[in-house]
């Protein structure tokens, strides 16, 4: 529990300071953690602190703002999402995700794309719509249609092998999603099934997979993608984990940030699903 509280004195001191609104590194990330800590912890003060940070971010988001993942609106909505879904939130999803929506169609439909890792570009913009596609949104042709152009798009590099190692697993990830949705899993069986037969996932080496990714984030996410038990080197991971620099300046976002570490805390102690790293990271 000290190690614990010593994460939420960092993040309530300087969780306001961060300037990044986004999920990976900046406010949208914190406020996750703030979420499930408050109802961890029953403390409602630490709701309205959440709510604080996603104002905040919200405040930040400009026409100029990137559709990247990691940083940009991509990102943010599916926290959004998430937060909806898992009942931290109450809002009408139609006018919510209205301008994101909007923005996020142009970006898949017509935007031009840097490649298919999840941190910059087409694999964190289909994750942003099949997490919509899971929400109450009454209307859901634009989504569908704006997710079916990138998996067409990435389908066609994975013909031409034109999608380059580090971002495979993103891919991969991808299409193991995208099929479990109604309606896609016979269109694109045959993706996932080409994504299976390459080396990085058909012999999978859970240190070089997901390469953004922390060593126990990689492990636990692994384990929730390839079906497989990984329990001792999470355990063996605790044990040769460093904690984050006490200061300011480090990272305080979801990723190998202190709202990761408080997280990774509540899912070893505390009874936290780990599915929160397949859905977020």
């Amino acid at each position: 529990m000290e190690q614990l509280d010593k994460i939420v004195e960092m993040l309530t001191d300087d969780g306001n300071f961060t300037e990044q609104p986004g999920l990976f590194y900046g406010k949208i990330g914190i406020a996750v953690f703030f979420f499930h800590y408050a109802r961890f912890s029953g403390n409602t003060s630490f709701l309205d602190y959440a709510m604080a940070l996603i104002e905040k971010a919200q405040k930040q988001i400009t026409d100029k703002t990137t559709m990247r993942y990691d940083i940009g609106i991509s990102g943010i909505g599916v926290a959004v999402e998430y937060l909806l879904q898992n009942d931290f939130l109450e809002a009408d999803d139609k006018y919510l995700f209205e301008e994101f929506d909007d923005r996020m169609y142009r970006a898949a439909m017509h935007d031009p794309y840097s490649g298919f890792g999840l941190e910059g570009s087409l694999t964190g913009w289909g994750r942003y719509f099949i997490f919509r596609l899971r929400s109450n949104e009454p209307d859901k042709s634009k989504l569908h249609e704006a997710l079916l152009e990138i998996a067409k798009t990435i389908s066609k590099k994975i013909k031409l092998n034109k999608v380059v190692e580090k971002e495979r697993p993103d891919v991969y990830s991808f299409f193991h999603d995208l099929t479990s949705i109604p309606g896609y899993a016979g269109q694109f069986a045959h993706s996932l099934h080409q994504c299976k037969e390459w080396r990085c996932i058909s012999h999978p080496d859970t240190y070089k997979l997901f390469p953004y990714l922390g060593a126990l984030q990689r492990l636990y996410v692994c384990q929730n993608y390839f079906n497989m038990d990984l329990t001792k080197e999470i355990e063996q991971e605790w044990k040769n984990r460093k904690e984050p620099d006490n200061n300011a300046n480090t990272n305080m976002g979801l990723l190998n940030g202190w709202a990761a570490e408080g997280m990774l805390y509540l899912t070893r102690f505390y009874n936290l699903s780990d599915e929160w790293m397949k859905n977020l990271l």
